[in-house]
């Protein structure tokens, strides 16, 4: 079952095409959405962020991160530790054309850096049901036939 749990969680992130990452700044969290792109091999999430963004000093101050990922019936949350790097062989693995719009200065520029989280754990739901059957658990559960309506998969795993 955990090894089922992590490759339907690997899964389902790649076919997202934003997340919100959240950072601590001091005693505040702070979100904001970046673009994805996956290392299934290394278990990491990559970002392609600058070097001298808010982010990366929040990062530093505090490697804890959260990633929430959401579509229609797909949603994604996930712990874990971030860093960040200048290496240029990670750089040209995620960059493409997206990147250029974010980072004008071009990969090479002296700014661009690659934001790496590894997640330790996720919680994946994942609405299975068509509209119809949702509407029927709906109502027992509105009827009292049921505590609640079920019609997502909900799965905890550890990375």
């Amino acid at each position: 079952m955990a090894e089922h749990a992590t490759e339907k969680f690997w899964d389902m992130i790649k076919g997202f095409d934003t997340c919100m990452v959240t950072t601590r700044d001091g005693e505040t969290l702070r979100a904001r959405p970046m673009a994805p792109r996956l290392s299934k091999e290394r278990g990491e999430i990559l970002f392609i962020t600058e070097k001298t963004s808010h982010k990366v000093g929040e990062v530093a101050g505090d490697d804890q991160v959260a990633c929430t990922f959401t579509k229609h019936g797909e949603y994604v949350a996930l712990s874990g530790t971030a860093s960040v790097t200048q290496d240029r062989a990670r750089i040209d693995e995620i960059w493409d054309a997206e990147m250029e719009a974010w980072m004008p200065q071009g990969k090479d520029g002296p700014n661009v850096a690659v934001l790496v989280i590894k997640p330790s754990q996720a919680e994946i739901w994942d609405v299975k049901t068509n509209k119809i059957t949702q509407a029927y658990e709906f109502a027992k559960a509105y009827l009292g036939d049921k505590d609640r309506p079920d019609t997502t998969e909900h799965v905890k795993v550890q990375l």
